[in-house]
């Protein structure tokens, strides 16, 4: 559901600062994944034929569906579930193998390799969704010094949903599931390839076996159909599986080898980056109307909403996927009400205020990002309508009560909270953070204005703006809570009822406040007062006591950044990626302990994959009106570690720009070289040289044209232009 960190550990009940934090957690390994089973979605680029895999010990489970979102209602809730699924239990001589582990195939793509090992062999099930099947491949090693019997169990879940013909009647196909039930009857859920047989053991149970000798492989597939049906089985037991499963691969590497690249020493961090940014595509297809759209999950919530949809294209052309960012843009700016409505009137965030801005904000950025005028042209219509809307709206709570002004004055009138926002007990109220988006929007739409020339409407709308951001003001300041020391940002005016979600926003991305606004500190302070012993932020969601992980990036973190509090930022991200299962997988909330059954929410939810790429994004390029920050969120780690640091040919709202550095401590130097964009109108730009604790840069070569910073944390340009070569001396 929507919901787009100086860091306090508590741990026998002492208080670890986020400085510390960060430098005890460098290193990627999901030690506080949540409990089995690990799920992950496989599929083609913007597919609907998704597999959804739950790996877990000693067996695998895939599930799927035969309906599209195509025939939905656009924007409706009304989520796509899997109802069809069969269960993988691998066997090595009759006995389940002794261990199982399972990860990303080539770390990155949405395929999994889930492998079984045993004393007697080994068992690889690599799962790819291909374009008219998923495949699985099955590899069997025997390690042994006998022959022994390798057989895949898969055993349809639902009784009469999935039957095996031959235990029916012997004369039939004993290497198939078929549906019975819930479909046409003989449509093909499962088939076996390549076996030396397949046992008849139970009437829902498909049991392929292949005797392999000592010290010998062998290879065999089981291939899930999309589209057959019993008269299509000599077709399939002919297909080349082995050559659609390596077209999906290769279509899924030439997506992600698109992308910006970054230079990260730490694998870990960068696979994460290139995994999360692959599933924002598993998690995209076709919709009603011809639209391609994101989904907040992949069964639960598979079901589109332009708000989320258009957070995700954001990320896209961040990393300089501009096309692809503009097939999930369409639908997400195409649904307005004929009264300028923004927030999906006819979808099921109507009534989520903040809708507006994530849209408004998907616009620039994308405008910002790629330079299409003409786009921002087409789009302005719809910010100024959605504008004249909102301070409609926001009229009809201009009202005095006793003379006095309530809190809720001149904000947006009751909307739906979500992202466990309640006002009291109440899921509809006044909630600052869509208020927070709601005025975002606003500015956009002056900025907006500005920028094309529209002279005509400039005052209308500085007005709407201005007077908008003053009424918000006023209520996030009389409305403030002040508790344990704190002044913090409530989500409801006045309450402490309701999560933290969306609170830091009024800094970033949506710029409201300034970095060092009092309000600022004290919401930062206050979520930092409840941190669990892994590093996230508590109370930010639904559950007591539990965590929204996406928030400790997509809030926390962000904020810090742009306070210049890098090493609090680096340490958020390592917690938000010790909390991913193995295959970069997040559920949408979870409990704190690693391990944790506690889990609301698909499995494979959006918030954090997207919060993972657009974090580590700005972590090295930010921008901050007319100037630039480059590497201000690294961790000290990465430079220290003497490899280089870097992007190649990163979109900011000036030009590309790239970047490499890298330390030599024997040396004492960092050399590098940062290109920025020619004549972009770019006042200034900062290179920020995280280096170890009390290592600082004391002079630069001067062709570089550089100015060191004057506490040594970097250096820095006035309108810089073309190649910088750096040679940092540091002490």
């Amino acid at each position: 559901m929507l919901c787009i960190c100086s860091l306090l550990v508590f741990a026998g009940g002492l208080a670890v600062s986020a400085v510390e934090a960060s430098a005890q957690a460098s290193a990627v390994d999901f030690s506080y994944a949540f409990a089995t089973p690990h799920r992950m979605a496989v599929a083609l680029p913007d597919s609907s034929d998704k597999t959804l895999l739950d790996a877990e010990p000693g067996n695998l489970r895939m599930a799927w569906t035969y309906g599209t979102l195509l025939n939905a209602p656009l924007m409706a809730y009304d989520p796509l579930t899997a109802p069809w699924s069969v269960r993988l239990h691998p066997q090595i001589a009759e006995q389940p193998p002794a261990a199982s582990a399972w990860k990303r195939v080539e770390q990155i793509l949405p395929a999994l390799e889930n492998a079984y090992t045993d004393p007697k062999g080994a068992i690889r099930l690599e799962v790819v969704g291909g374009a008219t099947a998923a495949l699985v491949r099955i590899t069997m090693t025997n390690t042994s010094d006998d022959a022994n019997t390798f057989r895949l169990l898969c055993k349809s879940e639902r009784g009469f949903y999935g039957y095996n013909p031959a235990y029916v009647d012997p004369g039939r196909d004993r290497d198939c599931l078929l549906a019975g039930w819930g479909d046409r009857a003989d449509r093909v859920l499962v088939l076996a390839i390549g076996s030396d047989d397949c046992a008849i053991l139970d009437a829902t149970t498909l049991c392929p076996t292949w005797h392999v000798p000592a010290g010998q492989t062998r290879t065999g597939w089981l291939v899930r159909p999309y589209r057959g049906y019993a008269a299509d089985l000599p077709a399939l037991r002919g297909a080349d599986w082995a050559k659609e499963a390596e077209a999906a691969k290769q279509e899924w590497r030439t997506l992600l080898g698109q992308a910006v690249r970054v230079q990260i020493p730490d694998p870990g961090v960068v696979d994460a980056l290139y995994a999360c940014l692959g599933d924002l595509f598993i998690m995209r297809e076709p919709v009603a109307r011809g639209y391609i759209a994101a989904t907040p999950g992949t069964e639960g919530y598979r079901a589109p909403n332009s708000g989320e949809a258009a957070i995700v294209s954001v990320a896209l052309d961040q990393f300089g996927l501009h096309n692809q960012a503009i097939k999930g843009y369409q639908m997400c700016l195409d649904q307005q009400g004929t009264d300028g409505d923004w927030a999906d009137p006819q979808g099921w965030c109507h009534l989520m205020w903040c809708i507006s801005g994530f849209k408004s904000w998907a616009a620039m950025e994308h405008y910002l990002l790629s330079g299409d005028r003409a786009f921002l042209e087409s789009i302005y219509p719809r910010m100024l309508a959605s504008s004249r809307h909102k301070e409609q709206q926001r009229a009809r709570t201009r009202l005095l009560v006793d003379g006095q002004r309530p809190l809720t004055y001149g904000l947006m009138p009751r909307g739906m909270g979500d992202c466990g926002l309640k006002d009291g007990d109440d899921l509809y109220g006044v909630f600052l953070p869509h208020n927070i988006w709601a005025v975002y929007a606003d500015r956009v739409t002056l900025e907006a204005a500005e920028i094309l020339g529209k002279t005509d409407d400039l005052s209308e709308v500085k007005s709407i703006y201005e007077t908008a951001l003053g009424d918000l003001l006023q209520a996030m300041d009389k409305g403030a809570i002040s508790e344990s020391g704190f002044r913090w940002i409530p989500g409801v005016p006045g309450k402490t009822s309701g999560s933290r979600w969306g609170a830091l926003n009024a800094l970033f991305p949506c710029r409201l406040v300034p970095p060092d606004h009092e309000l600022v500190s004290g919401t930062i302070g206050r979520i930092e007062s409840a941190m669990s012993p892994g590093g996230l932020p508590l109370n930010t969601g639904w559950l007591p006591d539990g965590m929204w992980v996406a928030i400790a990036l997509d809030n926390l973190a962000a904020a810090h950044l742009v306070r210049n509090e890098g090493d609090a930022a680096a340490a958020l991200l390592y917690a938000t990626l010790n909390h991913a299962t193995p295959l970069y997988t997040w559920c949408e909330e979870r409990g704190q302990e690693p391990g944790s059954t506690t889990v609301t929410g698909d499995r494979q939810h959006l918030w954090t994959p997207v919060a993972v790429v657009r974090a580590i994004r700005d972590f090295m390029v930010l921008e901050d009106g007319a100037e630039l920050h480059l590497a201000r969120g690294l961790h000290r780690d990465w430079l220290k570690s003497g490899a280089p640091v870097g992007i190649t040919d990163a979109p900011t709202h000036f030009g590309h720009v790239t970047y490499s550095m890298q330390y030599d401590a024997a040396a004492s130097r960092v050399t590098g070289k940062v290109v920025f964009p020619q004549n972009a109108g770019l006042k200034a730009a900062t290179l920020h040289v995280r280096l170890p604790e009390g290592r600082r840069v004391v002079s630069a070569n001067p062709e570089s044209k550089a100015m060191v910073l004057p506490d040594g944390s970097g250096v820095r340009w006035d309108a810089p232009a073309g190649e910088m070569r750096l040679a940092l001396t540091i002490q």
